[in-house]
């Protein structure tokens, strides 16, 4: 691990912003997914660069606890009873041997947010490995049973994914940009959606994600799509 990193890491100012995530039927806010930024202009304030700078260095899990904490304690939970809040977080973070410490202060710190938090949990190709082993699964289960949700992100962006929807039974699943984006004149990726909605209805909710054109929303709610997020319903900003 670079201590120099590391220092950088911890005296680096940042920011959470939010997006909202709606509820299709209600047409109601039902959660916020958690953002970070770099005010300071931390590698030019692109947000992947700093995570593989991170990554490169050995301090990932301390950018990315870092983030999670201050995205629960920049949320104001106690003017938004009712909604979830979203939060990234890389596979390793899950399986780091401090990471149920990690939660235990958490719980600690902010006992409101029991029932209140979903883990988004994306395809990296650098740690695509990490699903596979049996103590990432093993902590999944953890996770749940503290209280926290689990989303799985990206779902029709890796090849993998359907498979990770059985494995790991979360609680959301979140499809990819791509299939909002022309939904309206795609017979395939309506076919897709509905099929998908078929299998998680008793199971998981589903998130159409980068809904940015009207007529691909009114698309997904003619599909019954349950949730949507995207510019069209709202950037994300600091609430």
């Amino acid at each position: 691990m670079s201590i120099d990193m590391l220092t950088r890491i911890e005296d680096q100012i940042i920011e959470s912003v939010y997006q909202p995530m709606w509820n299709l039927n209600s047409w109601k806010v039902f959660g916020y997914e958690a953002l970070l930024r770099f005010p300071n202009g931390f590698c030019n304030g692109n947000i992947e660069s700093a995570f593989e700078l991170a990554r490169d260095n050995g301090c990932l899990y301390e950018l990315d606890t870092k983030a999670i904490k201050h995205a629960i304690s920049s949320f104001p939970f106690d003017r938004l009873i009712d909604e979830l809040l979203f939060i990234n977080i890389y596979p390793s973070t899950i399986l780091h041997e401090n990471f149920e410490d990690f939660i235990h202060q958490l719980l600690k710190n902010f006992p409101h947010i029991e029932e209140k938090i979903v883990f988004e949990l994306s395809e990296t190709d650098k740690e695509d490995s990490i699903w596979e082993l049996s103590d990432f699964k093993e902590r999944i289960a953890v996770i749940k049973d503290y209280g926290f949700r689990i989303a799985i992100d990206d779902i029709g962006k890796g090849g993998a994914s359907l498979c990770k929807i059985i494995e790991f039974s979360p609680h959301y699943i979140k499809l990819d940009r791509y299939f909002a984006n022309n939904l309206h004149k795609s017979k395939e990726k309506q076919q897709m959606i509905a099929l998908l909605l078929q299998y998680s209805k008793q199971k998981m909710d589903l998130i159409l994600e980068g809904v940015e054109k009207n007529k691909d929303l009114a698309q997904a709610i003619a599909l019954n799509v349950p949730f949507a997020q995207g510019y069209l319903l709202g950037k994300p900003e600091m609430i």
